[in-house]
């Protein structure tokens, strides 16, 4: 079934909003703001340079991380949305991050890429897969 253009447009800028509402979560350090985000259930997965993360292993890891960070500043940009049918959405971006931890006080510099793939859940927008790749900077 075709889209027109006007749903289209709204399912962009519907995806678009919950870009950056993780982007907003996770500058905040909200762990379970950033885990709204994610689709619960076995076709959740995520790829962090070429290792695949399931739900359960992203959310222990949001959920151990980011209290151990003193501050994490992230944009992405070049944000990119196309709407694949009325559920599915695919989103991509690039993005910088800056991470101080908590306990040394280290800071980590990333730069990179993430794709989305986002279905739409009930009225909520929600990652069910992922892939970001970035080279990693030594802590100073």
């Amino acid at each position: 079934m075709q889209m027109d253009t006007a749903e289209q447009e709204a399912i962009v800028a519907s995806v678009t909003a919950r870009v950056r509402s993780f982007q907003a979560a996770e500058r905040a350090r909200d762990a379970e703001g950033l885990v709204a985000h994610y689709a619960s259930g076995p076709g959740f997965y995520f790829y962090h340079d070429g290792r695949r993360a399931t739900y359960d292993v992203m959310v222990a890891g949001v959920r151990k991380g980011l209290p151990a960070l003193r501050s994490l500043n992230v944009t992405y940009a070049d944000v990119e949305v196309s709407a694949l049918g009325s559920e599915y959405a695919l989103g991509s971006a690039t993005f910088n991050r800056e991470i101080v931890m908590e306990g040394t006080g280290a800071t980590v510099r990333q730069q990179g890429a993430v794709s989305w793939l986002w279905r739409k859940t009930g009225a909520q927008w929600l990652i069910v897969q992922g892939h970001i790749s970035h080279p990693l900077e030594a802590a100073k």
